[in-house]
């Protein structure tokens, strides 16, 4: 019996393979003929990009595309294959040998975890270097000249342990130890803002050694400003603020979850930790996983449809990736506002559409 269940199983899994890569094909199609192909072909007639760079950067923004469709393939997968499994009556076979609806749902299961793991390797190990390089191709192609190394307009905020601001730092621009353009606005004094400003600066043993510059000195009450040339100012204690620096020459985008971690890490040290990113972190790990949330929904959805086979499974899938992706852009938007927690509102697509799983593969069990 345990060697036919195995079999089930294998039998089960082999037969996701062809509609997995037929959704993933559809879709990835889709997304590149709505949205990418537009940004190639702006590259090329208007801009003079040479075709084989254009089509290296768009090769570049498949595997961010990959990663987004691979749930749809997994859910149009298990519909599909539940549903003609039903249809064929092959359900109804197993269920009178006694193989419980459960332990058919190991097969979709163990392939929603092998996908999951899949769409988490490409996302952490791959996306990012992707969208580093197309970045450094797509400047190259438009400006004839390397990405400049530094940083420009990078700007830190640094609050209290009661979330009051208490300086700002700006720097127009900044390349290894050299600053340059710094802004600094300092709310810690009663009453009174101070504003530093420089024209260039040095980066050395944890101090900013600023040059040329101004301070004002603004009296809240009176309105009266205290200016005072300086040829050099130090200031001391800023490790932390150059360490977000180095960290933030890769956006957020372009980072995998232990960089991502990281740069928070740098940032709550100053309290400035901000919404955006946190959902954005925690989305690292829910967004792997809504691969095998969907195949759980899918299969039992697939028995509901079979009597019009495939026809029902395409509206079933269609509909559960429409609420899927709302859920997804709704909650991440009333995350990023502080509306939600960041960890509900990364986790809620998958809470919401695993749930409606677990209760339609309860009413198929009975």
């Amino acid at each position: 019996m345990s060697f036919g269940l195995k079999l089930v199983d294998r039998y089960i899994a082999n037969e996701f393979w062809q509609p997995l890569l037929f959704g993933i094909g559809i879709v990835t199609g889709v997304w590149f003929g709505a949205d990418q192909l537009k940004t190639i072909f702006n590259l090329v007639m208007r801009s003079g990009v040479p075709i084989h760079m254009a089509l290296t950067i768009l090769g570049l923004h498949l595997p961010e595309v990959i990663v987004m469709t691979i749930p749809i393939g997994v859910l149009l997968g298990t519909l599909l294959v539940f549903n003609r499994l039903s249809g064929d009556s092959e359900i109804i076979a197993l269920r009178t040998t006694g193989v419980s609806f459960y332990r058919i749902m190991v097969a979709p299961l163990m392939f929603g975890v092998m996908t999951s793991m899949i769409s988490l390797g490409l996302n952490e190990c791959v996306v990012p270097m992707a969208n580093r390089t197309s970045k450094k191709l797509e400047f190259l192609a438009l400006y004839k000249a390397e990405l400049p190394s530094g940083q420009a307009n990078f700007t830190y905020m640094d609050r209290g342990a009661d979330l009051s601001l208490n300086r700002i730092f700006y720097v127009g621009y900044y390349n290894g130890r050299v600053l340059a353009n710094v802004i600094i606005l300092d709310f810690t004094r009663d009453k009174i803002v101070q504003i530093i400003s420089a024209t260039s600066g040095i980066f050395a043993n944890g101090e900013w050694i600023l040059e040329h510059g101004r301070t004002y000195a603004i009296d809240g009450n009176s309105d009266i400003a205290h200016v005072m040339q300086f040829n050099k100012l130090v200031i001391p204690g800023l490790n932390n603020i150059q360490k977000a620096m180095e960290s933030g020459k890769v956006v957020p985008k372009e980072m995998n979850m232990f960089e991502l971690n990281d740069y928070l890490n740098i940032l709550r040290k100053s309290n400035s930790v901000t919404n955006d990113l946190l959902v954005r972190y925690y989305q690292k790990f829910s967004q792997p996983l809504a691969c095998l949330i969907v195949a759980l929904a899918g299969a039992p959805l697939g028995l509901m449809a079979r009597r019009s086979r495939s026809n029902l499974g395409l509206i079933y899938s269609a509909v559960v990736v429409f609420l899927y992706y709302v859920l997804q852009s709704s909650s991440g938007a009333l995350g990023e506002a502080g509306r939600i927690p960041p960890l509900v509102a990364a986790w809620l697509p998958n809470g919401v559409i695993g749930v409606l799983g677990l209760i339609i593969l309860y009413v198929k069990a009975k």
